[in-house]
């Protein structure tokens, strides 16, 4: 096995070297970090097409290439296809272990990752830190280890887990924190990945995140979360941080778990053209801050966030009787200077503070948002079924008779037959 692995890294890095076409490459795993980590990083160098097949062990400490911020196991820096081949009892190639085991650092480039397992990776699996084009698909990720050095790069206390990262910095985006959003354009798609992140303790961990992605109006994406398996994740299962261009969450399985601190297992906040539709959450967080779905615009300098379409999802916030639920707490929840966002024809159970909030944050203020054709029946409210807090503007409500805290400005309630 290791003869095999070191002769397919040889023939890589003589085509390599040679500057003829790649030509596509089988890289066979050797369950040793110090032949697997060399084969893969030879192959996906040559760029083109790259197999992997059976066990690879990533097990080895990062390394940070010149002139490079963040550590990580292999690079991605041109345009590739890496496809996991699948054994003769067809479970995909696995890779065990590694701080960040691909980094994809490949401006205006496109790359393709399917079918690959990735156990126990460090920090997260696949950290996207510049593209031109991006399909991961057909993958498992899990018990993602966190970290504290993740956790520092992002500004936080405590150490922190990924599946998949979209940005440049950490750091949630912020005035202050901008991150690189030109460094991604095109389209960009996270599609019928199955990510098991195992939140444990005080750690926090979460999902596919994406932090200042796309400028309007040269550098724009169209991004795709659709079609995941998320569980057990203790902040945000799918978190949009500042989208340049068009954001779909479509069709994606989110499970939380029990252990989450404040969570929203969808997360909108900032700016971008937002479609959340056709999603299955259950939201089990003790936390009683927690949300299903969450919509939260800015005041300037920052974009605004405006005309997100949350429709058709399925919620059960399932969080134990005994939780004791705060203001914040909703299904889905509007705040801050979020405007002209449509709330419609979705399904919401279980417990919480409300099922639908509309809320001021520290002053400010969403406007012109639309509560339409929602079902709440078998859900059960600390505060009321929908509330909408003092001074919000011109709220919409169509289809509830009864159950609304209404202390806004403008409410207009259109009960339906």
């Amino acid at each position: 096995m290791k003869t095999k692995t070191w002769f397919i890294s040889i023939f890589v890095l003589a085509a390599t070297a040679g500057g003829t076409p790649a030509q596509p490459v089988t890289v066979t795993g050797a369950g040793d970090p110090n032949l697997d980590i060399p084969a893969v990083q030879a192959a996906v160098d040559q760029g083109g097409q790259v197999n992997l097949a059976g066990r690879f062990s990533f097990n080895a400490p990062p390394t940070t290439p010149a002139g490079k911020t963040y550590s990580r196991i292999v690079t991605i820096s041109k345009d590739v296809v890496i496809s996991g081949t699948p054994d003769m009892q067809g479970a995909m190639p696995e890779i065990d272990g590694g701080n960040w085991p691909f980094h994809v650092d490949a401006p205006g480039a496109r790359v393709t990752i399917r079918g690959i397992h990735f156990v126990g990776p460090m920090a997260g699996a696949i950290w996207i830190y510049a593209v031109g084009g991006l399909t991961i698909t057909g993958c498992r990720i899990e018990n993602v280890a966190a970290t504290i050095e993740f956790g520092v790069q992002g500004g936080q206390a405590n150490p922190v887990a990924g599946g998949i990262f979209v940005g440049t910095d950490p750091h949630p985006v912020s005035a202050a924190n901008p991150g690189m959003p030109g460094n991604f354009s095109g389209s960009l798609s996270i599609s019928d990945n199955y990510l098991d992140i195992g939140a444990s303790g005080s750690n926090q961990t979460v999902g596919i995140i994406m932090f200042a992605v796309g400028k309007s109006p040269d550098s724009e994406v169209d991004l795709h979360i659709s079609g995941n398996t998320i569980m057990n994740v203790s902040e945000v299962a799918v978190n949009f941080r500042y989208v340049g261009g068009r954001a779909h969450a479509e069709r994606n399985t989110i499970t939380t778990g029990s252990i989450g601190v404040a969570g929203d297992a969808i997360r909108i906040f900032g700016s971008g053209s937002y479609l959340i539709a056709d999603n299955v959450i259950d939201c089990g967080w003790t936390d009683g801050a927690s949300t299903g779905i969450s919509v939260t615009g800015q005041r300037p300098p920052l974009p605004p966030e405006e005309g997100a379409i949350v429709i058709n999802n399925d919620l059960t916030m399932s969080a134990p009787a005994s939780t004791t639920f705060v203001s914040g707490s909703a299904g889905i929840r509007i705040r801050g200077t979020a405007q002209l966002n449509s709330v419609v024809n979705n399904r919401i159970r279980g417990s919480a503070g409300a099922a639908l909030a509309v809320l001021d944050q520290n002053g400010n203020i969403p406007g012109i948002n639309m509560l339409i054709g929602n079902h709440l029946q078998g859900f059960q409210s600390s505060l009321a079924d929908i509330v909408i807090d003092v001074g919000v503007t011109g709220t919409i409500i169509v289809g509830q008779r009864s159950g609304i805290e209404d202390s806004g400005i403008g409410t207009t309630v259109v009960p339906m037959q």
